[in-house]
């Protein structure tokens, strides 16, 4: 075999390792640019990864760790539970710049319970993703109230439905004092969004439930 010919082999075989190699080139483009998310509606909260904090602390012997993985908005072990309900997450504008947010209600509590703990997680969208703003427990909640009233009685959780956005800042309603078949007040705590904390606005206001 000549030289030349050794040569024009050679060229040959470089073109095609280099239109082979071509098309893998393109595929780091085509992966992120389908990764970045802008509306957080889009945001699947049933099958979603959380931080739990109140419910990790009382139940975390039992199965819900520091980090809950929820697939159909369930989490569930032997004993206990953690769930998100798809239909009470509320989409609005804490942050005041004219995006939605999201603030995502968790029930916990042991299975055949009467009794549930309560957080909720405020999500924004940064960077192409879901990312946590601030978070707020039964735990914050019981405490705001206790500090405005001293004498209450007992405090017994979240109230049905009980998330809502008015005027950019979240008001939560709870149930407290008198027993827990039928508490005496609904109270409706007011926050604001500063940063990544939620702060409460004046003094929590209760009225009767009429149960």
């Amino acid at each position: 075999m000549t030289r030349r010919t050794i040569l024009c082999l050679m060229t040959v075989l470089l073109c095609a390792a280099s239109g082979a190699a071509q098309p893998q080139g393109k595929q780091p483009n085509s992966k992120s640019s389908s990764a970045a998310v802008t509306d957080i509606r889009k945001v699947d909260f049933l099958n979603f990864t959380y931080p739990s904090s109140l419910c990790s602390k009382e139940y975390g012997k039992e199965g819900i760790g520091k980090r809950v993985h929820v697939q159909d908005g369930e989490f569930k072990s032997k004993n206990v539970y953690f769930e998100v309900a798809g239909d009470k997450v509320v989409y609005a504008d804490l942050k005041g710049d004219g995006h939605e947010d999201a603030i995502v209600p968790v029930d916990c509590g042991a299975i055949g319970a009467n009794f549930v703990l309560s957080e909720a997680y405020v999500y924004t969208i940064q960077n192409g993703r879901a990312t946590l703003l601030a978070g707020i427990s039964d735990k914050d909640l019981e405490r705001d109230y206790r500090r405005h009233y001293p004498d209450a009685e007992s405090y017994w959780g979240l109230n049905e439905n009980g998330l809502r956005v008015k005027d950019g800042n979240l008001e939560v309603d709870v149930l407290a004092d008198g027993p827990h078949a039928s508490p005496k007040y609904i109270v409706t705590l007011e926050y604001r969004l500063s940063g990544e904390t939620l702060s409460l606005v004046g003094k929590p206001q209760r009225r009767n439930s009429g149960q």
